[in-house]
């Protein structure tokens, strides 16, 4: 217990620390009058491959890519202090920050044992990193001095690597929170669709308070903070009952903070669960290929994310009318995909029946 715990927290600061670097640099890259272009190449190069990175790692390719990657994020910040092209630049980091998330989740998962805390806590690592990111650019922090935390990353990414699983097979094996009357390509495909609506609801939730910096860290720091609950919430009541907390809860805090900052971010706490569950489902059903698995989850990410950049819905009534539709939607289709089982003993008895 106390290994699979420190591997969530190391990468929980491995993580925090790269979307620091991330963030910073693209926020530095924001005066581009390509700047919508280069915010569309880093998200997909970002999301899109970390399946391929993660199906290297399933299948016994053990470069330590979190290490290279943290490199690469060092590197795009050298790119930034000399001036160098920014699509060079962002093309650097997000094939980084793609290697380090990738990592991140194969060795978080293989070395679990069916729980899924320490893999919510290593995904939560980013919220808090993405806005201590962007407020460093904006308060003008010279650029050697996020070089010279990036260049610390390898650190906690090397220790981590002391304590991982050598395989971690039979922990796979533990995970068992997907509906097995579900076929794999529809469970897959369904588990996408959610998180793609995650994504893409996370541009439509109404916040007309957030107008201050004080504000917007709140609001990442819920969000962080419910990403890693979810997981938390998975291992002790069940997949079945976080999914129901973290879309029908959600839905009325939601609908109705937009004006009330405390209720909207219990909201937000409670929306950011749906990532624990999503991966929970696919990890479950492709339990040889946690990389894969994970890399499923970021390709909804950018499928949700995508639409943003051509267009957004500006009328508050028209979002809500949305938020609702889809969350009722999510609500379905969690209800197919994932288990029935309420808690860790029904999981340790399927297992047994199984063997």
């Amino acid at each position: 217990m106390k290994r699979r715990n420190t591997l969530g927290g190391l990468y929980f600061l491995i993580h925090f620390m790269i979307e620091i670097t991330s963030f910073y640099v693209l926020t530095c890259c924001t005066g581009s009058p390509f700047v919508w272009v280069l915010m569309l190449l880093y998200d997909f190069t970002a999301f899109v491959p970390q399946g391929v990175f993660g199906y290297l790692r399933d299948r016994g390719i053990y470069v330590n890519f979190a290490l290279w990657g943290s490199l690469l994020a060092a590197a795009s910040v050298l790119c930034l202090m000399l001036g160098a092209n920014v699509f060079l630049t962002v093309t650097v980091l997000s094939v980084g920050n793609c290697m380090v998330h990738a990592h991140g989740a194969e060795v978080t998962l293989r070395g679990s044992d069916g729980h899924m805390s320490p893999s919510a806590l290593f995904v939560s690592g980013g919220s808090f990193g993405v806005v201590t990111g962007k407020l460093l650019s904006l308060h003008g922090v010279a650029a050697p001095w996020v070089l010279g935390m990036t260049l610390l990353a390898p650190v906690p990414i090397l220790i981590a690597e002391r304590l991982k699983e050598p395989d971690g097979a039979e922990n796979l094996r533990q995970y068992h929170f997907d509906n097995p009357k579900i076929a794999t390509g529809l469970l897959v495909v369904l588990a996408v669709f959610v998180v793609a609506v995650r994504a893409y609801m996370g541009y439509g939730i109404p916040t007309a308070w957030n107008k201050t910096e004080l504000q917007t860290v709140a609001l990442y720091v819920c969000m962080g903070i419910g990403k890693a609950m979810g997981g938390v919430l998975i291992d002790r009541i069940g997949i079945r009952k976080t999914a129901f907390i973290s879309t029908v809860g959600a839905l009325p805090l939601l609908l109705f903070g937009d004006e009330l900052m405390a209720v909207s971010l219990v909201g937000i706490a409670f929306f950011s669960m749906t990532m624990a569950v999503t991966l929970a489902v696919l990890t479950s059903r492709l339990q040889t290929l946690p990389g894969v698995a994970f890399g499923f989850t970021t390709l909804g990410l950018f499928l949700g994310t995508a639409p943003m950049f051509f267009f957004r819905i500006h009328s508050v009534v028209a979002k809500c009318i949305m938020i609702a539709a889809l969350t009722v939607l999510c609500v379905l289709v969690l209800g197919v995909i994932c288990a029935k089982q309420t808690n860790r003993t029904q999981v340790q008895n399927r297992q047994e029946e199984e063997i």
